[in-house]
């Protein structure tokens, strides 16, 4: 008892000595519970030291004038300043930061006390500089052992999982100021003699007790409405997810569909061209056909006898849009360069250079439809062209509407649905781009007119995959492309 009460009268050099070290050891504390590493300079190294010396003659100061209470409450303070302007942390965080530190620093401080007791008792030296110097070694040889502890080593989790968590922080406040309270009432000797200081000391323990129990409810309470703000979340995200997927599903679906027409209307008009040839059809039928194709027949172009690719599924559907165009009253021509046996096995698989050509010629029907021109064209270049296997499909029909332009292969779109347009061509179109590696090129050659065709959309086989537009309107669509997706 006569040695705890010589450290209450220690000297002003051992009492300095003593806060340097309880300064320093709480700076390096920071670091430590919140797993952060310290900036190991020379500038920064002495800017601390001379910064925790002057915290200290402050203290001193402060601790000579006003008491050991408002010494501790300059100390957090202080100690809080340097640990912001050299770290760049945030005020409120570090505060919090720095009192759990001075906290865990005086209560090995007090454990280094106690432990100083036994070589004291074993050499008979009752001393308080010795007890001191003593306390000087085994405090900062705790402090170490103490962040060494394998729960313990990367700081404290709470203080960097939950920044910002206001509950917990006023939680560990707590904690931390009973600490400091209990320290600050044993540093002071004569309130331990007080007979008053027992009541004291319950009345605040219940206080800070209601405290501590009211913080954890609302910590608790704020914990299970982020786990249901979470589960709604998840749940949110998974909705979002089917929704895409759902989407994703059913543009293939459209896309599937899409194809399988072209398919099933080529189908159509085989199996119409194998009716009108079959023997085996009643005479009296196959009489009325004839003369009603006939009557058709008289009122609409005589067809041409178009190349052939020499594979049955191009030709047939070849065959079925020049049908189409001579009912629309437009002229078909087909020209084709080199091998297209070398074309479908090398560049493009057949099924989807068929669905290619019927999504272009039929697009290229329905805008000649819906065009006022007399002339009506379409022109198809299948093969070796400059150098490359491509698909050319000239029309003479209206031009593209610029947002159209802009947004071809994003999402589907037309203007076209009352005939038959689904905005599905370009889609399917994207995608045998990107699948092949081959780039789409739109010419515009102007407006619609009686001497030439009006557009040229070409499928180039460059294993480029890019998408340019060469057209006179240029500058309105540069101006309406936001996003600069079309090279020129």
């Amino acid at each position: 008892m006569d040695f705890i009460m010589g450290l209450g009268d220690i000297k002003t050099i051992e009492d300095i000595i003593k806060t340097f070290y309880i300064c320093i050891l709480t700076y390096y504390t920071n670091f430590k519970v919140i797993n952060k590493e310290i900036k190991n300079s020379w500038k920064n190294n002495f800017i601390v030291f001379i910064s925790m010396i002057i915290i200290v003659v402050i203290c001193r100061f402060i601790k000579n004038i006003l008491g050991f209470s408002y010494n501790i409450i300059f100390m957090i303070l202080l100690i809080n300043v340097v640990f912001v302007l050299l770290n760049k942390q945030r005020f409120a965080y570090s505060l919090l930061v720095t009192v759990i530190s001075l906290s865990i620093n005086y209560s090995i401080f007090s454990i280094s006390v106690i432990l100083t007791f036994v070589p004291i008792m074993l050499l008979n030296l009752y001393n308080t500089s010795f007890g001191l110097l003593l306390i000087s070694i085994i405090y900062p040889i705790l402090i170490y052992l103490f962040f060494n502890i394998k729960r313990f080593k990367r700081g404290f989790s709470f203080l960097q999982k939950n920044i910002g968590n206001e509950n917990i922080d006023i939680l560990i406040l707590n904690v931390s100021i009973i600490i400091l309270f209990c320290i600050t009432m044993l540093s002071n000797y004569n309130i331990i003699s007080s007979n008053t200081f027992g009541f004291s000391l319950i009345i605040f323990s219940i206080i800070m007790f209601i405290t501590i129990q009211k913080s954890l409810q609302l910590y608790y309470k704020q914990k299970l409405q982020e786990r249901e703000t979470n589960d709604i979340k998840e749940e949110l995200k998974n909705k979002d997810k089917e929704i895409e997927e759902l989407e994703k599903e059913n543009l293939r679906l459209n896309k599937t569909n899409h194809s399988i027409a072209h398919k099933q209307k080529s189908l159509e008009y085989e199996l119409n061209q194998l009716l009108l040839k079959n023997e085996i059809v009643e005479e009296n039928n196959i009489k009325s056909k004839l003369e009603t194709i006939s009557k058709e027949i008289q009122n609409e172009n005589t067809a041409i006898e178009i190349d052939k690719t020499n594979i049955p599924e191009i030709d047939n559907m070849l065959k079925y849009m020049q049908s189409e165009c001579i009912k629309n009253k437009i002229d078909f021509e087909l020209q084709i360069n080199g091998n297209i046996h070398h074309m479908v096995n090398q560049y493009i698989q057949k099924s989807d250079l068929e669905i290619l050509l019927a999504d272009h010629i039929k697009n290229a029907i329905i805008a000649i439809n819906h065009s006022e021109n007399i002339n009506k064209n379409i022109l198809v270049r299948l093969g070796l062209i400059d150098g490359f296997y491509s698909v050319y499909i000239y029309d003479s029909g209206i031009e593209f509407e610029i947002k159209t332009l802009i947004n071809l292969g994003i999402k589907p779109s037309t203007t076209h649905e009352k005939d038959g347009g689904t905005g599905m061509g370009f889609m399917n179109t994207f995608d045998t781009l990107r699948k092949y590696k081959a780039s789409l090129v739109i010419h515009e050659y102007g407006k619609p007119s009686k001497d030439n065709f009006t557009k040229l959309i070409k499928v180039i086989f460059d294993n480029q995959n890019e998408y340019k537009i060469s057209s006179y309107r240029k500058e309105d669509i540069q101006k309406q492309d936001i996003e600069k997706r079309v090279s020129f």
